[in-house]
């Protein structure tokens, strides 16, 4: 057993190898030492041109980025324009298709609510709710009951 491990280790690294010395239809070989080097791409002393960034906040007080001015924002909201340097990643402003109706769907008002700390769809809230509203009554009646059976009352 050990010698066939040996014997197949053997031939794949004669494998590997081969690939160094084996001339591809271009010429060359299929593998070169360059290749197995990771592409890091090179830092240029050279400043990039300015990149403008225009930044508000939405209606629930999150931050909001885009490359390009925002329609529809709020007068209230101050959007501010930035002018960035260097080199940095950009992606472009997501632009929303026009509706074709002019009406919006009712949601549920989550005024009380810290805008993304919920994972309940905005039409389960009240039903959640009054769950909670049920537990913490049984809560309470369950605790009357222990009260009573130890004498508390």
């Amino acid at each position: 057993m050990k010698l066939f491990v040996k014997f197949m280790s053997l031939a794949l690294i004669a494998a590997v190898g081969g690939l160094f010395f084996i001339k591809g239809p271009d010429g060359q070989p299929l593998l070169t030492l360059g290749d197995l080097k990771p592409d890091t791409p090179r830092l240029s002393a050279e400043p990039s041109e300015p990149t403008t960034v225009y930044k508000w906040k939405d209606e629930n007080g999150v931050w909001q980025f885009s490359s390009e001015p925002v329609d529809g924002v709020d007068a209230a909201a101050q959007i501010e324009k930035m002018e960035l340097t260097g080199d940095i990643n950009t992606v472009p402003a997501f632009k929303e298709p026009r509706r074709a109706s002019t009406s919006t769907p009712e949601v549920p008002s989550l005024a009380g609510m810290p805008p993304g700390l919920t994972t309940v769809s905005p039409d389960k809230v009240e039903e959640l709710t009054q769950a909670a509203q049920q537990i913490e009554e049984t809560a309470a009646l369950r605790k009357q009951q222990i009260d009573q059976a130890i004498g508390q009352q």
